[in-house]
């Protein structure tokens, strides 16, 4: 052997610390995991999801629907007199929270007002002969509803628009919150 020529030290064996990064992600082979088992896993989550919120959709509470609606003119104001038939649809007792109302008018202008206190409601009704149309029990706060029944009931609002604008409104919307359920809506 020529002296010149030297001999090439031999390569040290690789340890598990020290692998080559080409030997590790050299191709997508090794990257990716088969395809099939994939799909089929994510098919079978899409189902279990798809079974759960099937299941576990909500059912209506309640229905509501506005049966009279009677105005009173008061000197640029309207009061509102609005029966509502509501139906307990579920196995417990519904308990009114609040009730309002809005009113949209012809123009597109929106009010809207919480309901008198049924403790006024008597004093509305002499006072405003016209919203006797309307009368029943007075639909308040506070009121439970028990399992399985219907009410129907009344409440008084007041908007600052005259009659004629409240009689060509374009929409009046009742919204009932329960205390443990959703918000109800009526709308006419």
């Amino acid at each position: 052997m020529p002296e010149n020529a030297k001999s090439k030290p031999a390569a040290p064996a690789p340890d598990a610390g020290h692998v080559p990064i080409t030997e590790e992600f050299d191709r997508a082979k090794w990257m990716l995991p088969p395809v099939v088992p994939i799909v089929i896993a994510v098919a079978a989550v899409a189902i279990v999801v798809a079974i759960v919120v099937f299941s576990n959709r909500a059912e209506p509470v309640a229905a509501a629907s506005i049966v009279k609606v009677a105005s009173a003119d008061q000197s640029g104001n309207t009061m509102v007199g609005i029966q509502v038939k509501l139906d307990n649809k579920i196995p417990k007792q519904l308990w009114i929270k609040d009730i309002s109302a809005e009113l949209e008018t012809a123009d597109g202008k929106k009010y809207s007002d919480s309901a008198a206190p049924s403790v006024d409601v008597g004093r509305y009704l002499q006072a405003f002969p016209a919203l006797q149309e309307v009368k029943s029990d007075p639909l308040r706060e506070e009121l439970k509803i028990p399992a399985g029944t219907s009410f129907t009931g009344f409440s008084i609002f007041s908007y600052p628009v005259d009659k004629a604008a409240f009689d060509g409104r374009k929409s009046l919307t009742v919204k009932i919150g329960f205390y443990d359920q959703p918000t109800l809506i009526a709308k006419q």
